[in-house]
């Protein structure tokens, strides 16, 4: 599973930075980079509000509950701990998003919303492979965690070694 997601994951990235050509109006300023990320960011965050507005509606069901705790995998356990998984993966994503905005130049910068569709992507598919079963969910996982992993493992590369590797 692991080698699978990041085959697909680069390759939906290559493909994405291969076919679409897009550079931001403003890129001169940090703010003008930050404004992207939160962007970004805005669009990332999409499932954990929706799961937040699903898990407020499902506490008002009492057979989700047994006395003050969620009945154990009953649909309103595992969207808590959906949306538990999803803003604890939502600060690395956005981290890394950031370090990307702020290190790479104009033409690097599509690099963002690529991550944000991959992020979006593996929020998504973790969320039916959590209902459905839970060992579907690691795809969904990893198309949210290792993008943000191999973002860090670049930026390291270039605080740390001064490699200036381009995001493709």
């Amino acid at each position: 599973m692991l080698v699978g997601n990041w085959i697909f994951a680069l390759a939906l990235f290559l493909g994405a930075k291969l076919f679409w050509h897009w550079v931001p109006a403003e890129w001169s300023t940090p703010g003008d980079r930050i404004a992207l990320v939160f962007k970004c960011a805005a669009f990332a965050v999409l499932p954990g509000i929706i799961g937040i507005c699903v898990v407020s509606a499902q506490r008002l069901d009492p057979k989700m509950w047994v006395g003050q705790m969620a009945k154990p995998n009953s649909a309103l356990d595992i969207n808590t701990r959906f949306i538990l998984n999803t803003f604890e993966q939502f600060a690395a994503y956005l981290v890394a998003i950031a370090v990307v905005a702020l290190y790479s130049p104009a033409e690097e910068a599509r690099a963002l919303p690529i991550l944000t569709m991959l992020f979006l992507l593996g929020r998504i598919l973790f969320w039916i492979g959590y209902h459905k079963n839970p060992y579907l969910r690691a795809f969904g996982f990893g198309l949210t965690f290792y993008p943000s992993v191999a973002v860090y493992i670049w930026f390291v590369l270039f605080i740390v070694f001064d490699l200036r590797i381009p995001l493709f």
